[in-house]
């Protein structure tokens, strides 16, 4: 099939301007989620909050390390991971879990993986009071780099959309994929730096870290949290794979828009 960009593109623009629509979708899917539950989505900020102090403590005594400052390390990395994982296992079915949306109404298609990622933010600042309280007990210091996690956090949305435009894609096609990122993601999760530091791997395996997108993603959000600028490698990684990936986005948008309605 001949690829249509300037319809690709004009999906995109026409979705993006229609932030009431998917504001709206990415609100209300969160409220049918926790439906008659009495803290609704905060039930997991709770969860997440016991898990990161239980395993938090445990691990620091283990490790021998101090767990004011291996708690806010933990928690910050953590959070932004389940942002990650989440949009990504999410946005594995944008497109067939609205089946019945795209065959009865016509819309921009990029106003559904806007939602997808509109909520996981949403859900992401709820779990923000984590860290805020792993923060006031270890004394994590607010300075001028702290405001690096706004461009931090708007890069990982960039990323998260072309992600979830691709995988939308080819999971509406291959439904096994979904499987695959999921099992994927499960081991990513311990070869990323989230639970132990770049320093306990020691200068042989570095690489392993220094070319690992999910490692740069997540720390240019983490490193901020904790009052540090992330490295400039992890920025100008971030940057070049954003530009790619969203080239490849739109390669693969623009030729297989049309097949997504047959696909599902």
């Amino acid at each position: 099939m001949q690829p249509q960009y300037g319809s690709a593109l004009a999906d995109f623009i026409e979705g993006t301007l229609g932030w009431r629509m998917w504001g709206r979708l990415g609100w209300l899917d969160i409220k049918r989620r926790y439906r008659r539950t009495m803290i609704g989505p905060f039930w997991t900020t709770l969860s997440l909050g016991i898990f990161i102090l239980t395993l938090g403590i445990m691990w620091a005594h283990l490790w021998k390390q101090d767990a004011t400052t291996y708690l806010p390390f933990l928690c910050s990395g953590f959070l932004v991971w389940v942002m990650v994982s989440t949009t990504l296992i999410e946005g594995c079915a944008v497109f067939f879990s609205a089946e019945g949306l795209i065959k009865q109404l016509r819309f921009p298609y990029s106003m559904l993986v806007w939602s997808v990622v509109w909520r996981n933010v949403i859900v992401f600042f709820h779990n923000l009071i984590v860290f805020l309280l792993v923060g006031l007990y270890a004394g994590v210091s607010v300075t001028w780099s702290t405001l690096l996690v706004v461009p931090g956090l708007l890069l990982l949305i960039l990323n998260s959309l072309w992600m979830v435009i691709l995988l939308g894609l080819i999971c509406c096609r291959f439904r096994d994929i979904q499987q695959v990122m999921s099992s994927i993601l499960q081991l990513s999760m311990f070869v990323t730096p989230i639970f132990w530091t770049t320093d306990q791997l020691g200068k042989r395996l570095i690489s392993l870290v220094d070319y690992n997108f999910l490692f740069h993603v997540v720390d240019i959000v983490r490193s901020p949290l904790l009052g540090k600028a992330p490295s400039l490698w992890s920025w100008v990684f971030v940057g070049v794979v954003t530009f790619f990936g969203w080239i490849a986005a739109l390669m693969v948008f623009s030729r297989f828009r049309r097949r997504i309605s047959y696909w599902i």
